[in-house]
């Protein structure tokens, strides 16, 4: 299966949020991992409503590495169910739990992004939030992996702005490393005021994912507040539906096509038009 990582440049574009939406929205397995390196705890503070979670997280997996155990025997018992669903199942892995954690974790990362790939090997996705990108960029180990990047921005002219510095170099880490992934965006409240294909004509990327801006039902998943009438059907869980859908789907074709040995280049998740001014 698949292994998708989301992350973003600078402010706050929703990457959690995405995250969390679209993996509850997900037609299939999936996990969440928090591989966010400025720890925030959102997701155990917000939807999860600080519940005690046992200390499971990346700190065992780190253990389990210095003990020289298997953290592929260990993921299992660090994952949490996020909400119950009658075919799928929806779990999530806690992050790091110190601001200092990730700064011990590097030589940690190899290991645990295989542990990842074999839980994806046997049906099941898996989607990181990588929070932000930083000035050395994502673990290399994480980007050599993943079948897909997807950088959350907002269509405002402040996240573009930000967009526009950070891309190149995001784009040249992916260049040096070995792997197949695809760099592609998701948008948080397309034509606020750009609109999604202006923006995918400007950076030159696809579009993975166009989500509704809706704060006060965004605060179900960021806060933990009490669901609103409407919300199970509202816009915000349907951008999160049809972009999971169309997601999973394109990367199961994707799939089809690199194990057939294809060599054709999946640049195009949705057409581009325009021109952000």
């Amino acid at each position: 299966m698949s292994l998708v990582v989301a992350c973003s440049f600078t402010g706050a574009p929703g990457v959690t949020t995405s995250v969390l939406g679209l993996a509850l929205a997900w037609p299939g397995d999936v996990v969440v991992s928090d591989c966010d390196r400025d720890p925030g705890q959102v997701v155990e503070a917000g939807y999860l409503r600080g519940l005690d979670l046992g200390g499971r997280g990346l700190a065992p997996l780190a253990r389990a590495h210095r003990e020289r155990r298997s953290i592929a025997d260990e993921m299992q018992s660090q994952l949490v169910p996020l909400r119950e669903h009658p075919s799928y199942s929806r779990r999530f892995l806690p992050g790091f739990t110190h601001p200092a954690s990730a700064t011990v974790f590097g030589p940690v990362w190899p290991e645990f992004v295989a542990a990842l790939g074999t839980m994806s090997a046997t049906g099941t996705d898996v989607v990181v939030d990588a929070g932000r990108v930083g000035r050395d960029g994502l673990p290399p180990a994480l980007l050599a992996e993943a079948d897909l990047v997807v950088v959350v921005l907002r269509s405002n002219l402040r996240s573009l702005a930000a967009a526009r510095l950070h891309l190149p170099a995001l784009r040249e880490q992916l260049t040096t490393l070995s792997g197949s992934a695809e760099l592609a965006l998701a948008v948080v409240g397309p034509g606020m005021p750009y609109s999604a294909g202006e923006i995918s004509a400007h950076f030159a990327l696809p579009i993975a994912a166009s989500l509704t801006h809706h704060p006060a039902h965004a605060s179900v998943l960021t806060d933990g507040v009490a669901e609103p009438r409407g919300f199970g059907d509202g816009a915000l869980i349907r951008s999160y539906r049809a972009a999971a859908a169309s997601l999973a789907s394109r990367l199961r074709r994707r799939d089809a096509v690199l194990d057939a040995g294809s060599a054709t280049e999946w640049t195009h998740l949705v057409p581009a038009t325009g021109r952000a001014r």
